[in-house]
């Protein structure tokens, strides 16, 4: 069990205030850990389906996956409040599929990459957390079996940081694979900058021919700009862990944002020497 993603029940109670932190049976916390991890496989075999790189063979096992994780979460015997919660997180996770499968592609042809008649919108980078906030599912249920019923200003300042840190952790991953979505002809928040930059210079792309155009919009724009977004959302995922009352320096922050931060930190130290070397014509 090697996956990260177990640690996370672990590192929300380690998050919780000491005033407020009761012991949790040591078998319930193993339970939410094993729930964590079923799920991640479950999503990562169905992502591969939404991508078209499914394989048949496995989605009986992405669906034995999630079936064990909600025979977890179902018999904890939670209140109906989180179950109203689960349904809504889930329902935004459909919904998230759905409007994948309807967004356009990019047409490419021998390299060449055609601008998309229609641009899609990513006005709230928070929502790119839609297709993985379940995940903080089985970490929240802690908070619901804690305390009958929770505060819900704490809840929400719970969700809130998850609805941030899986965003910044989706926007961070697209930069990072920019380049084969581009070339999958998959639109990405962090590739139609890329686009609508090009397309503003007159420029011409072709990933086979002229990569190198590529590289110089990735590098000189849009990342500076993926940069900014991924320290807003950091910062907003700090502010609902202090929603959240969660202490200080928490397991959670140490886990998840400060990597982020720290990565985006080095991003700019890259950036900085590029700047003092001379620009080329694009």
């Amino acid at each position: 069990m090697k996956e990260k993603i177990a640690f996370w029940p672990a590192w929300f109670l380690d998050s919780l205030p000491e005033k407020d932190k009761r012991r949790l049976k040591p078998a319930i916390l193993k339970q939410l850990k094993l729930s964590q991890i079923y799920l991640w496989r479950a999503l990562n075999i169905y992502d591969d389906f939404w991508d078209g790189a499914g394989q048949a063979k496995k989605l009986n096992l992405a669906n034995s996956y999630q079936r064990r994780y909600f025979k977890i979460i179902y018999s904890l015997g939670l209140a109906r409040d989180y179950h109203y919660l689960f349904d809504r997180v889930w329902t935004a996770l459909e919904k998230a599929n759905q409007a994948e499968m309807a967004q356009p592609r990019l047409k490419i042809m021998e390299g060449k990459i055609f601008f998309p008649g229609r641009w899609p919108e990513f006005k709230k980078l928070e929502n790119l957390s839609r297709k993985s906030l379940v995940l903080a599912l089985a970490p929240l249920a802690i908070m619901y079996l804690q305390e009958k019923p929770p505060n819900r200003k704490r809840v929400l300042g719970a969700l809130n940081f998850f609805r941030f840190a899986l965003a910044a952790k989706q926007l961070a991953d697209d930069a990072q694979d920019w380049l084969s979505d581009l070339k999958s002809g998959a639109l990405t928040s962090v590739n139609l900058l890329l686009l609508k930059k090009a397309k503003r210079g007159g420029l011409s792309l072709d990933w086979k021919r002229r990569p190198e155009v590529l590289d110089q919009l990735f590098v000189r724009e849009a990342s500076l700009k993926i940069s900014q977004q991924l320290m807003d959302l950091c910062a907003q995922a700090r502010q609902a862990a202090w929603q959240a009352a969660w202490k200080n320096n928490c397991s959670l922050i140490r886990e998840i944002i400060e990597p982020l931060e720290n990565g985006v930190k080095e991003v700019e130290k890259f950036r900085s020497l590029l700047a003092k070397k001379p620009k080329k014509m694009i």
